[in-house]
Order: structure tokens, then C-alpha cells, then sequence
């Protein structure tokens, strides 16, 4: 037993001697330290602008930029175009393109107050969402600001209990200026 296991380990030191990595180095045909450019619009280097979330936009700043850039990369990359003329774009699998945020125009911000059993009132607000405000941090604010519970009815819906309109209309253009206090409409 004992004999096998010295066999074993002169295995092991002899297979470690017998590697070894074959480094080229560096390449004599590149000059170092490399310089590479990056797109202004996407961030992404100049040859992959194509696969990036708005390739227009990317040649577009690049005939600003680098015009002479542009003419030679569209001459290497003729080799690759369809008999058409156009690309082969990938057609299924993958990745979809990044959709960019969609801009919304300010909508209303809707304060309705419902009743509930009894002596009881829930202030629902609509339209938070459209006006650029974080619906979740809203309704962390709320909760907090009145010492209530505040939920998140759909969407763009808040649900807040209790009777609470009035100190909203004066709150929501405070806390958050991009609220314009003339699109709070009361429906109480």
C-alpha cells in the first residue's frame, strides 16, 4: 500500500514538470497598447454599434465624428452584406432589442375618496405613473406621511386608507416638483 502510494505521488510531480504553456507574446504585426474607440451614443465599441439598442443613432454619430472612419468600416464590411444589399439580421432566438423608456405626456392625477363599512374612507390616487413618479416609493412616502396602510391597487392606482385628499393636493407638488398643481383634479 505503502508503495503505491509513493508511486502515485512520483506520477503526479513528473506530470506537473512535463507541462508547460506555450505564450506567444505579444504579436509583432499590433501595435500595443491598443487603442480602441468607443461609440458616443451606445458606449459600445465602433464594431459592434450594429448589435447595440439604436444602430441609426450610432452611424449617425459616427458620420459627425468619424467619417473617415465610417467609409472604411462599411468598405470591410461589404463582404458581408446579402445579395440584396442588407444585412442578415438574426430572425428568432436570442435576445430582443432594449426597448428605450417610453416618454409620457403628464396626465391628471385623479384624488377619489370612496367610503367604506361605516365611519370608514380609502383615498385612491391615479395617475402618479404618467407624471414620472416611483409609484413603489410613493407609496413607502404615504404610508409613513400618514401612519396608514397603502397599497398598490393597479398600475398606475394607489389605495391609501382613510380620508386623506386634502392634505394630497397640498403634498403631491411639494414632494415631488415635476407635479404640476394644476393637473390634481379632486373627485370627492
Amino acid at each position: 500500500m505503502a508503495e503505491a502510494l509513493s508511486d502515485d505521488s512520483e506520477l503526479n510531480s513528473n506530470a506537473s514538470l512535463s507541462i508547460q504553456i506555450n505564450y506567444p507574446g505579444p504579436r509583432p504585426d499590433i501595435q500595443y497598447p491598443l487603442n480602441i474607440q468607443y461609440c458616443g451614443e451606445c458606449s459600445l465599441p465602433l464594431e459592434y454599434c450594429e448589435y447595440g439598442p439604436d444602430p441609426e443613432r450610432c452611424r449617425d454619430w459616427l458620420e459627425r465624428t468619424l467619417p473617415d472612419l465610417l467609409n472604411q468600416m462599411q468598405a470591410s464590411s461589404n463582404a458581408g452584406d446579402d445579395k440584396n444589399g442588407e444585412k442578415k439580421r438574426q430572425t428568432r432566438g436570442g435576445k430582443g432589442m432594449p426597448k428605450g423608456k417610453k416618454k409620457f405626456e403628464a396626465q391628471k392625477i385623479v384624488l377619489n375618496k370612496q367610503q367604506r363599512k361605516g365611519n370608514k374612507f380609502v383615498t385612491i390616487i391615479q395617475g402618479l405613473a404618467s407624471n414620472e413618479v416611483d409609484i413603489e416609493l410613493a407609496r413607502k412616502f404615504f404610508a409613513q406621511k400618514f401612519s396608514c396602510g397603502c397599497s398598490k391597487s393597479a398600475d398606475d392606482e394607489l389605495t391609501i386608507q382613510g380620508d386623506v385628499v386634502s392634505e394630497l393636493i397640498d403634498l403631491l407638488p411639494e414632494k415631488w416638483n415635476q407635479i404640476n398643481p394644476e393637473l390634481i383634479e379632486d373627485k370627492s
